[in-house]
């Protein structure tokens, strides 16, 4: 175990020096990308939810609906593991979506979204990956800790969904992906997998290159390497911790307080949804599965086509992985929405419509 250790402080110490000297030489992307994401036509205007009574409207509007329309249950995924889903099927649909959510993240934060979904036709598949939710619990330090002993687990999981219930369930009728952050990279790594499942795909500021701030990348993916190396891979990464509750609305990655608030007040009422930061292990698990999306050969095997939603002031996810992806794919559009954040779908009134605009316009245009 000593000389596994002194291996192991050597190989940090060699990356660290690397890291230190070429930290700011990291060449950016170039990519072709649409600003703003104005298009003419109102599509969500005749039931749009805004921010001037919106947590009102959501509990006397869009929950009532959306448990009236809901069916629920679990399915066995990787390892024999437990995963919640929840599914909304609508007759005679145009289209059904299938919903892959982010890190932290429960069904319940998406609400709005599938409520827009479904009023416009659609029906809805979503899943809470392993990890999250009401889906097994995976954290070592404490139940909010956010682990998982394999990314692929993620995809794998995704698409026994698919097969299982999605399927069985949509009819003859066209699939489309809608993919936020770590659903975008789950999502992404699906598409290169299994590219006969979906006819469209947005990936909504997906996590393709992962935000360690003050960290140079190649020194934090070395940490966390380390750490699962010496056994010590369910530890919480260096600045995370337990779900704790404070209100963080400034911190968080969307401009709407008013959004934020609902989706801050369902998870502080309800411990099932407490999420807080991530063990070694998953960000080990998360450089590589970004790592391996990001591949040409296996970017370039991407047939369907993808909108990709960028977000401008992203704390959470860097724009390099997804100009690369964005070069990769076959067909592949970029829209940067200027002074946006992270969360685009939860965003406010001035980004939210047209955003919401963009996603529907798409998925009629892939409407066979």
């Amino acid at each position: 175990m000593r000389s596994k250790i002194l291996i192991v402080v050597s190989l940090l110490i060699t990356v660290i020096m690397i890291g230190i000297i070429f930290i700011d030489k990291k060449e950016k992307i170039t990519y072709s990308k649409t600003y703003g994401g104005k298009i003419e036509e109102n599509i969500i205007d005749d039931i749009y939810i805004s921010e001037d009574n919106y947590i009102g409207d959501m509990e006397e509007i869009v929950e009532p609906y959306l448990e009236e329309n809901m069916e629920d249950g679990y399915f066995e995924g990787e390892k024999s593991s437990s995963i919640y889903y929840k599914k909304y099927v609508v007759e005679d649909a145009k289209g059904a979506i299938a919903i892959s959510h982010g890190f932290s993240e429960s069904l319940e934060k998406y609400n709005e979204i599938i409520y827009y979904f479904i009023k416009k036709g659609y029906s809805v598949f979503a899943m809470e990956h392993r990890g999250h939710g009401l889906s097994v619990n995976l954290g070592k330090e404490d139940k909010t800790q956010i682990d998982v002993e394999d990314f692929d687990y993620y995809v794998e999981d995704f698409k026994t969904f698919l097969d299982e219930i999605v399927m069985k369930e949509k009819g003859e009728e066209e699939l489309f992906l809608f993919a936020h952050s770590m659903g975008g990279a789950i999502g992404t790594l699906f598409l290169e997998r299994y590219p006969n499942y979906f006819d469209a795909a947005v990936l909504s500021s997906p996590m393709l290159e992962i935000n360690t701030g003050s960290t140079p990348a190649p020194i934090a993916k070395l940490i966390a390497n380390l750490y699962d190396i010496i056994g010590k891979g369910d530890k919480y990464v260096l600045g995370q911790e337990p779900f704790s509750g404070e209100y963080e609305f400034e911190e968080s990655g969307t401009t709407s307080k008013n959004r934020y608030d609902y989706s801050y007040n369902k998870t502080k009422n309800d411990e099932r949804y407490q999420k807080g930061g991530a063990s070694f292990r998953w960000l080990k698990e998360s450089f590589d599965a970004t790592k391996e999306a990001l591949k040409k050969e296996n970017a370039s095997k991407i047939e369907t086509p993808i909108l990709l939603f960028q977000a401008d002031n992203d704390t959470f996810v860097k724009p390099n992985g997804q100009a690369i992806l964005a070069n990769e794919v076959k067909n592949c559009d970029v829209v940067f929405l200027k002074g946006s954040k992270h969360d685009l779908y939860r965003h406010s009134d001035d980004f939210l419509r047209d955003y919401l605009n963009n996603i529907f316009k798409f998925y009629e245009n892939n409407d066979k």
